[in-house]
């Protein structure tokens, strides 16, 4: 199937990732419930765009993630499953139109216990407005994530920043206007965020989270 790409995947996961905590469940729908979370989004879930979110939910589904690490002299090596099991159905003519491939997928354990423990709200109406970008996305919840915690000032070096965020982009002196671009939409959707773009990379400095009330479960 190859590895989950796009805008739509990352909404996918977004979708995944809101629903288990707000129900507090690793079971979640992906059939009118995620149809109804596009909806809201903008993306109205009909010909091209219902096979392109049937492709993506199956990558998803199938997507396996290994984590390497140094430890002590040593290497930990983590596979870890985004889905544990996933129920699909069959095509939209036997099911009937714009069904989803995938029609329920239960999280592996391990990601929703760590979701849980790093969970950080994202404001909806943000992703709204970034929906088509996939690198705008990609800032913006990585900010999310990162400003909160911060106690004191991060700089984050273009280096670094290319090798997280520019597999896409085969020449280097391209990554830098492209990415800046893509901090601005994050920026314009998360005001709080305190980020100086400098000659080096970035500068991060401590900021409150998107949304300020933390999700309820149930």
């Amino acid at each position: 199937m190859g590895v989950p790409f796009g805008a739509i995947a990352r909404l996918i996961l977004i979708y995944l990732q809101s629903e288990a905590l707000r129900t507090g469940s690793r079971d979640v729908e992906l059939g009118g419930s995620l149809r109804a979370f596009l909806g809201r989004l903008g993306i109205s879930v009909g010909g091209k765009t219902t096979r392109l979110v049937r492709e993506q939910a199956e990558r998803i589904s199938r997507c396996r993630l290994t984590f390497h690490a140094a430890r002590r002299g040593g290497s930990v090596l983590l596979n870890q499953n985004i889905v544990d099991v996933a129920m699909f159905v069959g095509d939209t003519g036997e099911y009937g139109q714009g069904s989803l491939f995938v029609e329920t997928a239960r999280l592996s354990e391990t990601f929703f216990q760590q979701l849980k423990q790093h969970a950080v709200p994202l404001d909806e109406a943000a992703i709204r407005h970034i929906r088509n970008s996939s690198m705008a996305l990609d800032v913006y919840c990585w900010l999310a994530y990162r400003l909160h915690s911060l106690s004191a000032p991060k700089a984050i070096s273009w280096a670094a920043l290319a090798g997280q965020f520019g597999a896409g982009i085969k020449l280097r002196k391209h990554f830098k206007p492209a990415f800046t671009e893509s901090l601005a939409l994050a920026q314009a959707v998360y005001r709080d965020a305190r980020v100086e773009v400098t000659e080096t990379g970035l500068l991060l400095k401590p900021s409150p989270p998107p949304v300020r009330k933390l999700l309820k479960q149930g």
